[in-house]
């Protein structure tokens, strides 16, 4: 059977095909992501603006023709963030149910939490000390503190990354007077956040999605020699993520243009991205960060397999060369 996975996000949205048999061990025949930005020039107005909906409609032409070449059976698609808060999402939503043929399912905070969870935790092997895992979206930040055995605290903040960055529009390079406004106002919307983080003693942050795949792919480029086995997740040592965090806020548009490693839609958030992950890590104290290869797709894609196949002990992914 081939499936695939479609996450509708605020600044991408992102393709998983894969297929499966009686291994129940899925196999990805593709990986594609389309820079829709879906929440630009709306977002905190509660509304997606006509050029986001062009966008999004060039988007799924593409992934529908995706779709057809591997000859996908079964298609799961979630909308996050900037679309169910819109005014205009459920429309926007119907209308690519009809126009493409397919089932969008509008996912609140926690279930998007949830499917982030059952990737990352497959992606990286827990044990008995709990962790903090964190998804950094275009708009939403969920956050989820568990061990190998149960999930403690969950958190979906509007904070993703588009709307600090139209909140606030950093100059460029951003300044240390913004640094510290934008600094504040995390203070003040996640107060309980840090409570819970040291009541449950938390030490280790895992990040999963664009932000922090860009944070790999940025020291990779410099330092292949860090590049190594599993490809499901990558130890960013804390030196290092300083080091990029001092010079991604002193960058300009056009230098982080530049960098090797870059991923082209992070040029414009991945500063906004930056000053979050750093001043969780001072806040918070954690003493190791990680970057999960899965997030809400691989999610997505295993809990359907194990409703589907009960019997199956999925614990892995094979990728296709």
């Amino acid at each position: 059977m081939r499936i695939s996975v479609i996450d509708l996000g605020t600044n991408t949205f992102n393709l998983l095909v894969a297929e499966w048999d009686e291994s129940g061990i899925p196999k990805i025949l593709n990986r594609s992501k389309y820079a829709t930005k879906i929440g630009k020039g709306g977002i905190n107005e509660n509304r997606i603006t006509d050029d986001a909906i062009k966008r999004a409609q060039d988007a799924f032409d593409q992934i529908s023709e995706i779709s057809k070449q591997f000859e996908v059976s079964k298609t799961l698609a979630f909308a996050t963030s900037a679309i169910r808060s819109a005014d205009n999402g459920d429309e926007f939503v119907q209308m690519i149910e009809e126009k493409y043929n397919i089932n969008i399912e509008v996912i609140s905070g926690e279930r998007e939490a949830d499917l982030i969870f059952t990737g990352t935790k497959k992606a990286i092997e827990l044990n008995h000390e709990p962790v903090a895992i964190l998804d950094i979206g275009g708009g939403s930040n969920e956050i989820i503190i568990a061990n190998n055995e149960k999930v403690f605290w969950k958190n979906s903040y509007p904070l993703g990354m588009t709307r600090l960055l139209e909140k606030f529009k950093p100059t460029d390079p951003i300044n240390k007077n913004m640094i510290k406004d934008i600094e504040g106002y995390l203070k003040a919307e996640m107060e309980d956040l840090f409570e819970v983080l040291e009541v449950n003693s938390v030490k280790t942050l895992i990040g999963s999605s664009g932000s922090f795949d860009t944070f790999k792919q940025v020291l990779l480029a410099d330092h292949p020699s860090l590049n190594g086995f599993p490809v499901t997740h990558f130890e960013i040592k804390l030196k290092d993520f300083f080091k990029l965090h001092q010079l991604f806020t002193a960058s300009s548009l056009e230098e982080r243009e530049q960098m090797k490693g870059m991923d082209p839609v992070r040029v414009e958030l991945i500063v906004i991205a930056s000053i979050f992950i750093n001043y969780l890590i001072k806040e918070a104290g954690f003493s190791k960060l990680f970057q999960s290869s899965f997030a809400l797709k691989e999610g997505a894609l295993f809990e359907f397999i194990k409703l589907n196949t009960p019997s199956a002990d999925v614990n892995k992914i094979a990728e296709s060369k």
